[in-house]
């Protein structure tokens, strides 16, 4: 799946994700475009700020290489990482606390994960990251340990309940570029899983 466009006439260092080609007419429409030519916007945007790279919703500008090689680099991973932040702003983030929750509030989760119907789980260290229906849930195995529960259970119903469960930190080699854009949050492994064998 791809993240976001490029077009540029310039080789451009990018991961996978990004789709990069030469020609407006070539973008995936409905995600983040950046054009990298300031003659281009000069002649298409007659009221653009040169410091404002936005042009419209989704749709950036930068300096070609040829143009600003310094401004070009820069605004490029910055702009990578701007679309990486906008993959997962509609995802939701919930921690299960087993301490602080009510009985029927955790009895409500567990019901609306069981309800989700391909779900991926990802086991990084004592957590474990359920992702489904634009919901990520995170049980800590140390908190299920200290409420006298079986944690060897619990993960064995979580495994069983998943469509895919990832456990070793093998992955991260596979989301490196992700993760770093994202201040290393590995609970959105699980999603990027998803989206990319979607």
């Amino acid at each position: 799946m791809k993240i976001a466009n490029i077009v540029t006439s310039n080789k451009v260092d990018v991961t996978d994700d990004i789709n990069v080609v030469k020609d407006l007419d070539d973008i995936i429409e409905g995600i983040p475009t950046l054009v990298t030519s300031y003659a281009w916007v000069s002649k298409n945007y007659d009221d653009y700020e040169i410091y404002d790279k936005k042009l419209a919703e989704d749709l950036f500008w930068t300096f070609a290489r040829t143009e600003r090689r310094d401004i070009f680099a820069s605004d490029v991973e910055s702009f990578v990482t701007l679309a990486n932040k906008k993959l997962i702003e509609d995802i939701d983030y919930i921690f299960i606390d087993l301490v602080q929750f009510h009985p029927t509030t955790i009895k409500k989760i567990v019901r609306k994960i069981l309800s989700i119907k391909d779900k991926i789980a990802f086991k990084h260290k004592d957590m474990v990251y359920i992702y489904g229906d634009k919901l990520i849930f995170g049980v800590d195995l140390d908190l299920v340990r200290y409420m006298g529960l079986n944690v060897e259970g619990i993960e064995n119903k979580i495994k069983s309940r998943c469509s895919v469960f990832l456990e070793n930190d093998e992955i991260f080699i596979e989301y490196k570029d992700n993760m770093e854009r994202l201040d290393h949050s590995v609970k959105y492994i699980p999603y990027l899983y998803a989206i990319k064998n979607e």
